[in-house]
């Protein structure tokens, strides 16, 4: 789960990431004498410091934080998605690569580079695109990513046909739009100063970027080199970058601070002088900061709390209560807001397989109550895979309005009983095993009782509160919800080890850890698809297979409407959240941030700020 434009894949802690978010930045584009040079700072939310600096993602690092805040800022995609109206669009000026040029029936895809440098002084070739792709042919089981039979699995060979030429021939007829923003998006060019085995090797001699079959020893390699945070800002390896930035000091506890690319090809060159990260270990302190108003922080967030409680249809609080320094503007996340539940559980595997189970869940839920007490009207309640803020394109029908679950414990309850389950001491127990209409289903034996374990990221105390209020209203259903608060990070590692049916690592049983974010296009391939590494619920379900398929291929506005019908009827592995939208504060100081999040986490764009006098 993300973190990850990405699906990414996914936490509350991850939510929160303004990297993460459409059109979240701030600030008027007009106004005051341009500046060049100038220190901007961005305070970031406790407990989320990137710490992961290889683009090639396993599943335990997949966090936005360390993609958005990270890893592009200096080892940028091949395409960038994200527009100046936080669209979902391609981003020409900031993609590596001309648009994609598709033929003969969308099977064949040609991939014309700009003209990038490395920072080393090499140009950007198709020799780095393919050292990615023969990377991700051989490792492609540590890619968070990956979804069997999904890229690369539908690339039938990847050739160099220029030196900045890369033609991919697929293995069937696919979407242009799904394949450029969901596909092609996943490729990060590598330099060829990183194809080796060792600090002593000379660049090239590990020999991936010519041969899959070399390409484990250097995966290794680079793997190992990133678990060595203390060598982010002075190990040579990390210094090669194409991107508009480098790293100039890193702590793990988050001090981060980034200067000008001074090789930079892009045309949206830096215009600051250099850009920090500062780390806080509250909500409060943090805003204790931005209250203060002594320019510490250029751009920060705020929590629903500290915001006068939202009236009307204006995204934005009525007054903001931190003029005259900072502007309020609100951004949006681009992903399904949900608690992923564990189907190989040992325990509750097959109660959580069980529909009306998850019907109950839902429905000692109150969206609306969380809206408006926890987030104080900074939120949409979420009834599908497409979150319906902002409007867009996506969206079914049946997203519209409550949905098929809207909050009532009473049904909940009666969904249980009527399906062989008996309240006992205060918990539903099942008393009539079977897979009869009323009894408890497949894999449920008696005496189950619905007393459930609910982690949580403990990055805010709007998540507290969130759990806390589940667990009192699915009590009035006869659900007991034991919930306890993690680490972000540890919360990953424990939800991300379940491969076999009550196996090593399937000891959770639900994990709130934010939303799975989407790529440009909201498929949900590598969610919810058998054996994807973020599809961490196990979810396996044929039907629903089929109709994600169906949207890869034909991108038809129907295909869409039936898959998102029907995973809003299922309930796929997950219960339905909230969507926090985020209200950043931006100085007022400070210009052209509208896109410093963008809507598919390809990350912050601090390269667009300048500041006015």
């Amino acid at each position: 789960m993300r973190s990850t434009r990405k699906l990414a894949l996914l936490a509350a802690a991850v939510a929160a990431a303004c990297g993460l978010l459409a059109a979240c930045g701030g600030g008027d584009s007009s106004g005051g004498t341009p500046q060049s040079g100038g220190v901007a700072t961005f305070a970031e939310k406790p407990g989320t410091q990137p710490n992961w600096i290889f683009p090639f993602l396993d599943q335990a690092h997949n966090s936005g934080y360390a993609t958005g805040d990270m890893q592009v800022l200096m080892y940028r995609p091949l395409y960038w998605f994200g527009t100046a109206d936080g669209g979902t669009g391609l981003n020409t000026v900031k993609s590596l690569a001309a648009a994609p040029v598709y033929s003969e029936n969308n099977t064949r895809v040609v991939v014309n580079l700009k003209p990038f440098k490395w920072s080393n002084g090499e140009s950007v070739t198709a020799d780095d695109v393919v050292f990615w792709m023969n990377l991700m042919k051989a490792e492609k089981a540590n890619w968070a990513l990956y979804a069997p039979g999904e890229f690369p699995d539908n690339v039938a060979s990847y050739t160099e046909t220029g030196p900045e030429q890369v033609t991919f021939q697929l293995t069937g007829s696919y979407s242009p739009t799904w394949f450029t923003g969901n596909e092609l998006f996943q490729i990060t060019p590598l330099p060829l100063a990183w194809d080796k085995t060792s600090d002593s090797a000379a660049p090239g001699s590990g020999g991936c970027a010519k041969s899959v079959d070399s390409c484990a020893a250097v995966y290794q390699y680079l793997y190992n080199k990133s678990k060595d945070l203390n060598g982010y800002a002075t190990d040579p390896l990390w210094q090669v970058v194409d991107g508009p930035w480098h790293l100039k000091s890193y702590n793990a506890d988050g001090n981060i601070d980034y200067l000008p690319n001074a090789k930079y090809s892009g045309t949206d060159k830096p215009r600051i002088s250099e850009y920090r990260m500062l780390p806080f270990t509250t909500d409060a302190a943090e805003y204790n900061v931005l209250r203060a108003g002594n320019n510490t922080v250029t751009m920060g967030y705020t929590i629903p709390q500290d915001l006068p409680q939202r009236v009307g249809n204006s995204p934005q609080p009525a007054t903001n209560p931190l003029a005259p320094n900072y502007n309020l503007v609100p951004g949006y996340g681009w992903g399904w807001a949900a608690a992923a539940l564990n189907y190989d559980n040992g325990q509750l595997g097959g109660v959580f397989q069980q529909l009306y189970v998850r019907q109950a869940l839902q429905q000692v839920l109150d969206q609306n109550t969380i809206d408006r007490v926890v987030y104080r009207g900074f939120a949409v309640p979420t009834v599908g895979p497409v979150n319906t803020a902002p409007d867009n394109q996506y969206i079914a029908p049946i997203e519209r309005g409550a949905g098929p679950y809207p909050f009532d414990p009473n049904p909940a309850k009666q969904r249980l009983t009527s399906h062989g389950w008996t309240e006992q001491n205060g918990v539903m127990t099942c008393t009539k095993p079977g897979t009869g209409a009323d009894q408890c289903g497949q894999g449920v034996a008696a005496g189950t009782r619905l007393s459930i374990t609910a982690l949580y990221s403990n990055g805010t105390s709007a998540t507290q509160q969130i759990m806390q209020q589940w667990k009192t209203d699915a009590a009035k259903a006869g659900i007991v919800l034991n919930i306890k608060p993690e680490q972000f990070d540890q919360l990953q590692n424990d939800t991300s080890s379940c491969h076999t049916p009550g196996g090593p690592g399937c000891d959770w049983q639900i994990a709130y850890i934010g939303y799975n974010q989407y790529y440009a296009v909201p498929t949900a391939e590598q969610l919810l698809l058998p054996g994807a590494p973020e599809n961490i619920m196990n979810v396996n379900d044929p039907k629903l297979s089929s109709l994600i398929d169906a949207t890869l291929h034909s991108g038809s506005s129907s295909a869409f409407n039936d898959y998102e019908t029907y995973a809003a009827q299922q309930l796929p592995g997950q219960i339905n959240m909230p969507m926090r939208y985020y209200i950043e504060a931006t100085a007022t100081n400070i210009r052209n941030t509208t896109e410093a999040y963008d809507v598919v986490s390809t990350g912050r764009d601090p390269e667009d700020w300048y500041f006015v006098k």
